[in-house]
């Protein structure tokens, strides 16, 4: 098996309000809106992740998760420095990591943040050409 891409997150809206998970990753990352089948029972908002999708459940998860490091996803930026600058004017907390700072481009810089649903999201410097 030969994966290309991400086509999809799905993030479970838990306790908050659909609408407020929607805004943030409209506002904080700046995702657009997708068109998104009616599915019965399971309220949501598709919401574009560069040429992937995020899906926003806003419906009673089916059981425990597998979770063995914590669930998250990894998005590229163009400009990390820009982004944790956003972060910073927000006020939005993040965690700051590094990995082989021995290499001799000094490693790859990696920053965590939480949606307001507690959901990792992981930014790195977007490396293709």
């Amino acid at each position: 098996m030969k994966v290309t891409r991400v086509h999809h997150v799905s993030v479970n809206t838990g306790d908050v309000d659909l609408d407020e998970m929607a805004n943030f990753y409209r506002d904080v990352l700046g995702l657009r809106d997708e068109p998104r089948p009616h599915i019965a029972g399971v309220e949501g908002h598709w919401l574009t992740l560069g040429d992937s999708q995020l899906h926003l459940v806003a419906a009673p998860p089916l059981g425990p998760p597998i979770d063995p490091l914590g669930d998250h996803y990894c998005v590229s930026v163009a400009d990390l420095d820009a982004a944790i600058s956003e972060l910073d004017a927000r006020g939005i907390e993040y965690f700051r990591g590094v990995q082989d700072p021995d290499r001799a481009d000094g490693g790859v810089v990696q920053i965590w943040f939480a949606d307001p649903a507690g959901h990792t999201i992981e930014l790195q410097q977007e490396t293709r050409p």
